[in-house]
């Protein structure tokens, strides 16, 4: 990119300039004995007018000229496309952009379906962890925590506490339990070695059985087994003999008669005869007590006696409770016994005793077959196992010989270590551990921060708008025709906005509908609330542009831009008539004017790169004038400079990126041409300005003016100098006014 600067000179390249014009240009004064006044030596002096003015920089950059911003234009609806804003067409606030006739197919719907379910399931996940943060940390995290940190604290003490006896014996037992494994594997005793070969012994003549074959005895064992089930199916299939069943009547007769006598109590000459019985007791116990001195038979009459009456008493009382209830159980149990006798075998029974039989004619069939395939690789495995076992005991492995040892020393190593004690770096790990759960604790009871709650809520917040359009698109899903129409505004359509709604959205719809003349209805405001006023601002719009007056508006409906737009040439296989999917991409729009200080202002900008070098002169929000490619000439705003360098290709220097918005649009032609931009800054105001090569070095160091009086006379005055700039300079002195002539030399 080119770039021309007039940079300020310094003092040495100005004594250069001066050098440059020639050694008349270079006059080495003495100041001794002079007044400093001279006469002209002719009438051919060169002079100037001292200036009082502004000394600027200028910078001249060259940039591309475009608009700020563009939005591509998709399908808001799925459909055919049947009107499309052709390119370079300007649509402004109320105009359609394209028109498609929507009939959703089951794929849209089944599409817009999963993506309602999905944001739902968002906004629950996302309320459940708002309302979790505000709610504090649930009981069983807090106890979790703490016991974690009991853990860490009972770790710790543990650490630094001495072993116990205990410890210490277990850790002794696992030295000497590896001690033991490493001798028996260096030299098995020979109980293991015999355990061994035993194992090998009973795992070959389980092979040699399989082999074998059935003997005689198993297969006639088989055979009566089978003969019994086969028996025992019969039996049941023929049911009880009569036999049988007079046995089972005889059994219920006798136990209802049982039940009958209980029930009826004992008869007078039962009870007569038993008290018959107490008397012959009381008079035999009575001889023997007096008249007997045999002891046993005293205490056998004493016995009867006992006896005797506690029958009588038994048949005064009559049956207890508990008799009735086993004479009562007797003969349910009776009655059930015939019962299943005259009903025969029951289904499961039956089943059982079909299967029994099976089950036998499968086990002789097993023995008659001989072993599987299966059965014998089992057996062989076993014998090959237990061959690889005995050879282990016999033979050991270098590798298992080292994990013996290697066993032993890691015990060895353990009891050491217990008996040592920790170390400095296991005691820091454990402080550590203690001070991770005590933290996490302190950080679980001080709850969730602002900033956490806030991006909670916005996450809360971003899951109803998911959810508001995935409704929106459904709602939207029915067959019709759609227009999408140009409003102006910077939050985009992301619902469907209806009554009850309420929002930005909501206000920018109110401030369009207002401007498109459709605010006129009683009790309409600009507000940001959709209540019935606006639904009915809403209705009339849409009556008046042909569309279904339903009262809502959504994604499909109208799309929110800064300003008017331009659309840009369609996207590739775009044509009327095709029919398209939800968020194809039409073409690209263009917005040519956007609001500033609530005017509407051309969206053109320059986008230029300045030199880092040159990063000192640009500053935002400094005006800078901007040249198209005819010589005219705008006046720009630069807004923004980009903090980042880059590398200029076309310079190799590194350079920043500015932004300057024109005051005014260019014409069209001009967009995506190179521009000029000229960048000045105002480095002193109202600076008394000369001719760099005005300048006359002093002897004594410094400069001077040769300055001509009103009389023609020339006359020295020292200046100071200032900044010099495209050859001029600024030159500072009491004596110094602007419009005096001073001398140029030649």
């Amino acid at each position: 990119m080119a770039v021309r600067r007039r940079k300020a000179l310094g003092i040495v390249v100005a004594l250069g300039l001066v050098a440059g014009a020639g050694a008349a240009a270079l006059i080495l004064l003495a100041r001794d004995g002079d007044d400093g006044r001279q006469q002209p030596e002719g009438p051919d002096l060169i002079t100037t007018a001292v200036a009082q003015r502004s000394l600027a920089e200028y910078l001249e950059v060259t940039g591309a000229l475009d608009y700020d911003h563009s939005v591509t234009l998709t399908a808001h609806t799925s459909g055919v496309l049947t009107r499309l804003e052709p390119e370079g067409t300007v649509v402004t606030r109320g105009e359609s952009l394209y028109r498609i006739i929507n009939d959703p197919t089951e794929a849209d719907t089944a599409d817009v379906l999963a993506r309602l379910a999905s944001a739902r399931s968002s906004l629950v996940a996302a309320r459940e962890d708002l309302s979790d943060a505000l709610a504090g940390p649930p009981e069983s995290d807090v106890a979790a925590a703490r016991a974690a940190l009991t853990d860490a604290r009972e770790a710790q003490d543990s650490l630094v506490e001495p072993p116990t006896e205990a410890e210490i014996a277990s850790a002794e037992s696992d030295v000497a339990t590896a001690s033991e494994a490493l001798e028996e594997l260096l030299d098995p005793s020979p109980a293991v070695q015999s355990e061994a070969r035993s194992r090998l012994s009973s795992a070959r003549s389980d092979l040699s059985d399989l082999l074998a074959g059935a003997s005689q005895a198993e297969v006639d064992s088989a055979r009566a087994a089978l003969a019994a089930a086969e028996a025992d199916l019969a039996d049941l299939r023929e049911g009880a003999s009569q036999a049988e069943v007079d046995s089972a009547r005889a059994a219920l007769a006798a136990a209802e008669a049982d039940l009958a006598d209980l029930r009826e109590g004992a008869s007078r000459g039962e009870i007569e005869s038993a008290r018959a019985r107490v008397l012959a007791a009381e008079e035999d116990y009575d001889l023997y007590r007096f008249y007997s001195t045999d002891h046993t038979e005293r205490v056998a009459a004493a016995a009867e006696l006992s006896l005797a009456r506690e029958a009588l008493a038994d048949l005064l009382e009559g049956a207890s409770e508990s008799e009735l209830d086993a004479a009562e159980a007797a003969v349910l149990s009776a009655e059930e016994a015939l019962a299943d006798l005259l009903e025969g075998a029951s289904e499961s029974e039956l089943d059982a005793a079909e299967a029994a039989v099976l089950s036998a004619e499968e086990a002789l069939a097993d023995l008659l077959g001989g072993a599987s395939a299966a059965e014998l690789d089992e057996a062989e495995a076993e014998v090959q196992a237990a061959l690889e076992a005995l050879d282990a005991i016999e033979n050991p492995s270098e590798a298992d010989r080292m994990a013996a040892r290697a066993e032993l020393a890691n015990a060895k190593e353990a009891l050491e270590d217990l008996l040592e004690g920790p170390t400095p770096a296991e005691i820091e790990l454990a402080e550590a551990a203690v001070l991770a759960a005590d933290d996490a604790l302190a950080d679980l009871m001080a709850g969730h921060s602002s900033e956490e709650i806030e991006a909670l809520e916005a996450s809360v917040a971003s899951a109803e708008a998911s959810v508001a359009s995935a409704e929106a698109d459904l709602a939207e899903l029915g067959a019709g025709q759609n227009s999408l129409i140009v409003m102006y505004g910077s939050t985009p359509v992301y619902r469907t906005m209806k009554v009850g709604s309420s929002g930005e959205d909501v206000r920018q719809l109110e401030e369009n509908l207002a401007e498109l003349g459709h605010g006129d209805e009683d009790g309409f405001t600009v507000d940001g609330v959709f209540d019935e006023a606006t639904g009915e601002a809403v209705r009339g719009w849409q009556a008046a542009g042909g569309q279904d007056p339903d009262g809502m508006v959504g994604v499909a409906d109208i799309l929110f831009v800064a300003g008017p737009v331009r659309v840009g040439s369609w996207s590739q296989g775009i044509e009327v008539g095709q029919q398209l999917a939800s968020g194809t991409a039409l073409a690209t729009l263009t917005v040519i004017q956007a609001p500033v200080d609530g005017q509407m202002s051309t969206t053109q900008r320059v986008i230029a790169s300045v030199p880092l070098s040159d990063r000192d002169l640009v500053s935002e929000g400094i005006i800078v004038n901007v040249e198209l490619p005819d010589d005219t000439d705008i006046a720009g705003t630069l807004t923004s400079i980009n903090p980042s360098p880059v590398l200029d290709e076309q310079t190799g220097e590194n350079a920043v990126e500015v932004t300057i918005l024109l005051a005014e649009p260019a014409s069209e032609v001009w967009i995506g041409a190179t521009v000029d931009v000229e960048i000045t800054e105002t480095l002193i105001e109202d600076a008394l300005v000369v001719p760099a090569t005005a300048l006359l070095a002093l002897v004594e160091g410094g400069y001077a003016l040769e300055v001509v009086a009103v009389d023609g006379s020339l006359r020295l005055i020292g200046v100071e100098t200032g900044l010099f700039v495209d050859g001029d300079v600024e030159v500072r002195s009491p004596e110094l006014s602007a419009g005096m002539s001073v001398v140029v030399p030649r």
